[in-house]
């Protein structure tokens, strides 16, 4: 009996001793945790696991750690032990959530997420990711309610220039360009940096015909990365739409295309620029550049459409026109320019057929059209 008590006492001092080890360990990869070290602090946590595998919290500090260290299958396994054993901790799911949209698997995310919710309400890091998942589904008035709710849940300052970034692309995106700046300032305000968010200040200042701000943050993306075409760009769709300065708009489009000849966009506003300016056979060359690169650009095609009809080319006109109207049910100006061209070569009942179109999107235009062939 005496040696029984004795092993029985050796045991428990043996298995207490073992929870020390493992809280100690646990406590340890906390402390490194703190001090963003998650490879090291998972490794404290793996030790601590062997020790205490029913520990529900070591298992959820793996899983965190697994999840920073982009290791989503390691942790979307750990916290599925969590959740099979009925866990009604809100950030397991969180957690877990977070994992599966990693890996893509949006349904098993917002299931996760939507737990998350009916767990704790008002976990505002939920709606974050879901704004995320939103926008990159491109669904960015979606996004933004999810934004909104994120920014009314927080209880301190939300610094993530990400976050802010986002959001104001989102905004640009649905055309609030006042919301838009605010919120991209706040981006700014937190990565002064960040060549996206000057881009976007641009563009959104551009809308608003800030000019001169929009160009001051063109050039700013331009210093981050002189490489980058889109602040030249910016900057010639500034001269080109807002100040009608068609000369200096192409100085910027050819900045871009003396490193990438190819690029679409000035290849466009070169083209669109010239035609603009009466110079309609040199805008050809541009104009097929555009489409090469990107062959389903509606808008080249119907500059370029525009071009060939103002040279008197028919023919070509209308090839590229059709072309413009088949990948756009809505474009009004490829159907305006081809009833002009059916009109000139007195082909009344084409002409007719596309006026009818054009007044379902364009009463004005279709109106003009109208009167032409009527005087036909």
């Amino acid at each position: 009996m005496r040696q029984f008590l004795i092993s029985f006492a050796f045991l428990l001092i043996v298995a207490f001793t073992q929870a020390q080890t493992a809280d100690e360990l646990y406590n340890q990869g906390l402390a490194l945790k703190k001090d963003n070290k998650s490879r090291e602090a998972l490794e404290k946590f793996r030790q601590a696991i062997k020790l205490s595998p029913d520990d529900k919290n070591i298992r959820y500090e793996m899983a965190w750690c697994q999840n920073d260290l982009k290791d989503y299958r390691g942790a979307v396994e750990n916290l599925r032990i969590l959740k099979k054993a009925g866990s009604t901790v809100p950030k397991v799911y969180f957690e877990s959530g977070y994992a599966y949209e990693k890996l893509e698997k949006s349904d098993s995310a917002l299931l996760d997420y939507k737990r998350c919710l009916e767990l704790k309400p008002d976990y505002a890091g939920v709606y974050k990711r879901l704004g995320y998942m939103a926008y990159d589904k491109d669904d960015n008035a979606g996004a933004i309610v999810h934004f909104k709710k994120h920014i009314e849940l927080s209880t301190t300052e939300i610094t993530d220039y990400l976050f802010w970034y986002r959001k104001g692309f989102c905004e640009n995106a649905t055309k609030d360009y006042q919301a838009a700046i605010l919120s991209l300032e706040k981006s700014k305000n937190s990565k002064s940096d960040y060549l996206n968010t000057h881009l976007e200040l641009g563009y959104a200042c551009m809308k608003l015909k800030r000019d001169e701000e929009a160009i001051n943050h063109y050039k700013k993306a331009i210093e981050i990365d002189p490489k980058d075409h889109v602040g030249y760009n910016g900057i010639g769709e500034v001269y080109r739409d807002n100040k009608k300065d068609y000369a200096e708009a192409m100085s910027w489009y050819k900045k871009t295309l003396a490193f990438n000849s190819t690029e679409r966009k000035a290849n466009y506003g070169v083209g669109y620029c010239l035609n603009s300016t009466e110079k309609y056979g040199d805008a050809i060359s541009y104009l097929k550049q555009a489409i090469a690169s990107e062959p389903e650009y509606t808008a080249a095609y119907v500059e370029i459409g525009y071009s060939y009809y103002m040279t008197s080319n028919n023919s070509e006109a209308l090839t590229y026109l059709k072309k413009a109207m088949s990948l756009s049910a809505t474009n009004e100006n490829s159907r305006y320019y081809a009833a002009l061209v059916y009109i000139k070569q007195g082909e009344k009942s084409q002409a007719q057929q596309i006026a009818d179109e054009l007044k379902k999107l364009n009463a004005d235009k279709g109106s003009r059209i109208q009167a032409k062939i009527d005087a036909m």
